[in-house]
């Protein structure tokens, strides 16, 4: 005897219920409006995101919406000539979970805690020395160093900054560098600790290891006639090969280097390079990133299906010019 079929109720149950339900977040922009926005696939956590600039009195500017899973909470600080901008991400993973509080502003913290160093790239103090003391607003907090640069334009290319700040892959340091870019953060826990002079690549000692470098799709400048090995610098001691697109329909592009192994969990990666749907992986010998070795010598191949947005510290660096028009890529 066959086995009893569902019943009706129950098959029209299922046919009733969604394929999946997604994460409900509110989406507000820098304007003010918000509305209920409806999470892509991967998307699996609201977020928060308040922008203050202080000069005399504060400014405060709030964005909300969906985010993928690797989003952690974030916060960052840094003087730039008279004006300090702070910027906070919080995340949630319930439904309508970061939506405003009526009749309550955000609050920016004035509690004071570490003393850090604070300069950055866009008035060139960080470069001239012209260091400021900054006050860290949470207890949680490190003195931070970002350097982000383009190895094939000019110095105007690079960003720097120092500050306070609570960021994904501190404490440090993380990087990754090849013939074309160079990222990294570093973070300390002492009084000023992040004092000195800006950081170079050039200044960070050869560690032995030699990695293919190449940016681009993996038939052009990534191909296998075309990537370089380069000498691996500082702690950069894991040989790093990345693929991902920078949108739907957008070709895959390719990213090899020189790398920490904090760089090869993918979110630093995707924040850098901007690209989503990544495969990542890492090894560590010399040149076991070429395009044609065996993919046995790498570990964490494990494709991400979720969308990447540009991160709190690229954010910080691209957001220059504030007053012009507020940046707030997450």
């Amino acid at each position: 005897m066959g086995r009893p079929l569902l019943c009706p109720g129950l098959l029209m149950l299922a046919c009733c219920i969604p394929a999946s339900w997604g994460l409900r977040c509110m989406r507000c922009e820098r304007n003010g409006h918000c509305q209920v926005e409806e999470c892509a696939l991967g998307q699996d956590l609201c977020r928060t995101t308040v922008l203050n600039i202080w000069e005399g009195e504060w400014l405060e500017v709030v964005e909300r919406g969906c985010t993928h899973p690797e989003k952690t909470n974030r916060t960052m600080s840094y003087r730039m000539g008279n004006q300090i901008i702070s910027l906070t991400e919080t995340m949630c993973g319930h439904d309508l979970c970061n939506q405003p509080k009526p009749g309550r502003a955000l609050a920016f913290p004035y509690s004071r805690y570490l003393e850090c160093v604070s300069c950055t790239s866009s008035d060139m103090s960080c470069q001239r020395g012209r260091e400021q003391s900054l006050q860290c607003r949470h207890p949680w907090e490190q003195c931070v160093e970002v350097v982000t640069r383009s190895l094939q334009g000019s110095r105007r290319d690079e960003q720097h900054s120092r500050g306070c700040g609570y960021l994904p892959g501190c404490p440090g340091p993380t990087g990754f560098h090849n013939n074309h870019s160079f990222h990294f953060l570093q973070c300390c826990n002492t009084t000023k600790c992040n004092r000195g002079p800006a950081l170079e690549l050039q200044n960070l000692p050869p560690n032995g290891l030699q990695c293919y470098s190449c940016e681009g799709n993996s038939t052009g400048a990534c191909s296998s006639e075309d990537a370089a090995l380069i000498d691996c610098q500082g702690p950069m001691n894991q040989c790093l090969e990345a693929t991902g697109s920078n949108g739907p329909g957008k070709p895959t592009i390719t990213v090899r280097g020189c790398a920490t192994a904090s760089w090869c969990q993918g979110s630093h990666v995707a924040d850098a390079f901007s690209l989503t749907h990544l495969n990542i992986s890492c090894c560590p010998g010399s040149g076991c990133n070429h395009p044609l070795r065996d993919v046995q010598y790498r570990s964490g191949d494990a494709p991400w299906p979720s969308p990447a947005r540009l991160s709190l510290t690229v954010t910080l660096l691209t957001a220059i010019r504030l007053w012009g028009g507020v940046l707030l890529w997450t």
